[in-house]
């Protein structure tokens, strides 16, 4: 059996990840609104991943007893990380044209959307934290894809 506590640990790093993804995107970016706007989302990842580390401490010093996860349970969340979201990150570190970094951002963004939606069936006291992040990430989402749009214009 494997604590909530453990796999919001797995969430760190996946916004620890988007964050290291989305400052690559900045960096390669010729366009200033663009670096500006993959900026913006680095900066965002950072915040949730702050807000997950503090979900990680609450929840390994809490004397209550957490949310079990079936081992099963816990297997696909994690292999669900390691096998979507994670190598997705991996393929900013290539020579992406604004577009392909763009389609790369969306799928990530809707990877983490599906990690956190299954996450939250099994949170008790950490639902709201991480709901709000679920619906910044829908933000995201909304952002690259309107971003996505006026380029193909």
């Amino acid at each position: 059996m494997v604590s909530i506590g453990d796999l919001v640990s797995i969430a760190v790093q996946v916004e620890a990840n988007g964050y290291v993804f989305y400052d690559n995107l900045a960096k390669n970016q010729k366009n200033q609104r663009m670096k500006d706007f993959f900026n913006r989302l680095a900066d965002q990842e950072r915040v949730h991943q702050q807000i997950f580390k503090n979900l990680t401490e609450q929840t390994h010093s809490s004397t209550s007893v957490t949310s079990w996860i079936e081992d099963e349970v816990s297997g696909y969340l994690k292999s669900f990380a390691q096998v979507s979201i994670f190598p997705s990150i991996e393929k900013s570190k290539q020579d992406l044209s604004l577009q392909q970094a763009l389609d790369l951002a969306i799928s990530i963004e809707k990877d983490s959307i599906i990690f956190y939606s299954e996450l939250l069936r099994y949170a008790t006291a950490e639902k709201s934290t991480i709901e709000s992040i679920i619906n910044e990430e829908k933000k995201h989402l909304i952002d690259l894809l309107t971003v996505s749009r006026e380029q193909l214009e």
